[in-house]
């Protein structure tokens, strides 16, 4: 007996959820800059490295102050801090002004580990309504 063939039947994969990398907004403190604050999520892993290289890529080049919000960050990894000290790094070569903003026991800790200090500067706190 020979077999019909079946339809092509879609394959029905489900796309992984792409975790929420960072998120640009404009900075609301009460001295108003020109620039862009970029709050990094809850958690930086590998994971999340490629949306947070893309991400960090778009800014790069642009010349308005950004600060990196790290307010919200609970655990991150060294993928993470090394997209995040390249970013740091290429934009200051480009003298274009980048700070590190926010609180973040995990975030200071993994650059205090990796001995990013210097190069990212201790973050200081957001000015009140921006964390």
């Amino acid at each position: 007996m020979k077999k019909r063939p079946q339809p092509h039947r879609a394959s029905r994969r489900r796309r992984p959820s792409k975790p929420r990398a960072v998120r640009a907004e404009r900075a609301h403190d009460p001295a108003p800059r020109t620039g862009e604050r970029l709050a990094l999520p809850l958690e930086c892993t590998l994971a999340g490295a490629e949306d947070l290289k893309l991400n960090l890529a778009g800014h790069v080049h642009r010349e308005e102050e950004i600060t990196l919000d790290v307010s919200r960050v609970r655990r991150i990894d060294s993928a993470s801090m090394q997209l995040i000290a390249v970013f740091v790094r290429d934009r200051r070569s480009r003298e274009h002004p980048v700070h590190v903003g926010g609180e973040s026991s995990a975030f200071a800790e993994a650059s205090r580990l990796l001995g990013l200090d210097a190069l990212l500067g201790a973050s200081s706190p957001l000015p009140s309504g921006e964390g």
